[in-house]
C-alpha cells in the first residue's frame, strides 16, 4: 500500500492575511487541501481565491465554537449567547448538549446553513473536518455525516492523533516541551470517542484517513518535528493539520494563541526540504480531490 500525505490548512476563511498565505503554499509549495470557514470574517476573499486556483481542493471548517452563526441567530437560539455569537470552547459545547441546553436541531441547522454557503458559491467540498474538532461529539458527527452524505462530501477528518505522536516531544524545542505534554494529554482526552467514530463512518460509507498528524504539535512546528513525523508515516492516507498565515492586524485581533507560530508553519510548506524528504521516505503529498489509493 502506498504511503500519501494529504496536508489540510485549517482556517480558510478567517482573515485575509491567513488566506494570502494559503494561496502562496499551495502555488509555490506543497499545500493540496484547505478546509474553509463559512463564519469566516475573509470568507468572501476565501471564496474568490478559491475558485482561483481550483487545482487546491477545499473543503469545509464546520464551527460551532467561534464568531456568529451562518443561520439567522433566532433560527438556531441553544447556540448563541445574548451577543449573537456562538459557544467559545468545546467544552463548553460540549456539556451544553449533555445538558440539553443546546439543542440537535440547531446545530442541524447551522451547518447545513454553512456548508449550503459555501456549495452556493459554487464550490463542491471534497472533506469536512471540523473548529477545534466539535465533529468528534456524537451529536454533531451525525449531523456532519448526515450532510456529507447528502451533498455527496466523499471525505471528513479522523481527528484521533496517530499512536506515534508522543515520539515527538524531543524534536520539539525544549521550552515548548511542557505545551506538548498539555496538547498530548488533551488530544488523548477524546479517545474513548474512537471506537463510536469508526462505527458511525464505517456505517455511512464516508472515508477517513487512516492517520491524523498535528494536535500536540499545534504551534510547536519546525523542521525536526517535520522530518521525525514523515519518518513515522504509515502506508495508507495520512492526514497533517497545519496552520499557516501571517501575523496581520486582523490575527491580533482575532480570538486565537496561534500567531507568529503560523509563519513557521508557512516556512515549512514553502520549504525546498520536501523533495528530499519525499524522496527518502517514499511517500507522496495529495489533495483530497485526487484519487488516494
Amino acid at each position: 500500500m502506498k504511503c500519501i500525505l494529504v496536508i489540510n490548512a485549517d482556517d480558510f476563511g478567517y482573515t485575509g492575511g491567513i488566506n494570502a498565505t494559503i494561496q502562496c503554499c499551495a502555488a509555490e509549495g506543497v499545500l493540496r487541501n484547505t478546509t474553509l470557514m463559512a463564519n469566516g470574517p475573509a470568507f468572501d476573499d476565501a471564496v474568490a481565491i478559491a475558485k482561483a486556483n481550483r487545482s487546491l481542493s477545499v473543503g469545509v471548517h464546520l464551527n460551532l465554537t467561534e464568531l456568529k452563526p451562518v443561520a439567522s441567530p433566532d433560527k438556531v437560539p441553544t447556540l448563541v449567547d445574548e451577543t449573537g455569537a456562538m459557544q467559545s470552547s468545546p467544552r463548553g459545547l460540549a456539556a451544553a448538549l449533555v445538558s440539553g441546553a443546546v439543542s440537535a436541531g440547531d446545530i442541524r441547522r447551522e451547518l447545513l446553513a454553512q456548508v449550503s454557503k459555501i456549495m452556493d458559491c459554487g464550490i463542491v467540498p471534497t472533506h469536512l473536518d471540523s473548529h477545534k474538532h466539535v465533529h468528534v461529539l456524537p451529536p454533531v458527527l451525525e449531523v456532519a455525516i448526515e450532510i456529507a452524505r447528502r451533498y455527496s462530501i466523499p471525505w471528513i477528518r479522523n481527528p484521533f492523533e496517530d499512536a506515534s505522536a508522543w515520539r515527538l516531544i524531543t524534536a520539539v524545542g525544549k521550552n515548548d516541551r511542557r505545551v506538548f505534554l498539555k496538547q498530548y494529554a488533551e488530544a488523548n482526552i477524546i479517545k474513548p470517542l474512537q471506537p463510536v467514530f469508526r462505527h458511525f463512518v464505517r456505517r455511512s460509507g464516508l472515508r477517513t484517513p487512516d492517520g491524523f498528524h498535528g494536535l500536540s504539535v499545534t504551534g510547536l512546528w519546525n523542521e525536526k518535528v517535520l522530518s521525525r513525523l514523515v519518518g513515522r508515516l504509515k502506508p495508507g492516507v495520512n492526514e497533517w493539520m497545519v496552520h499557516p498565515g501571517v501575523v496581520d492586524q486582523a490575527l491580533k485581533n482575532a480570538r486565537t494563541r496561534l500567531l507568529g507560530q503560523r509563519e513557521v508553519e508557512r516556512d515549512i510548506l514553502l520549504s525546498p526540504v520536501w523533495v528530499s524528504l519525499s524522496d527518502r521516505h517514499g511517500f507522496s503529498v495529495r489533495g483530497f480531490g485526487e484519487e488516494l489509493s
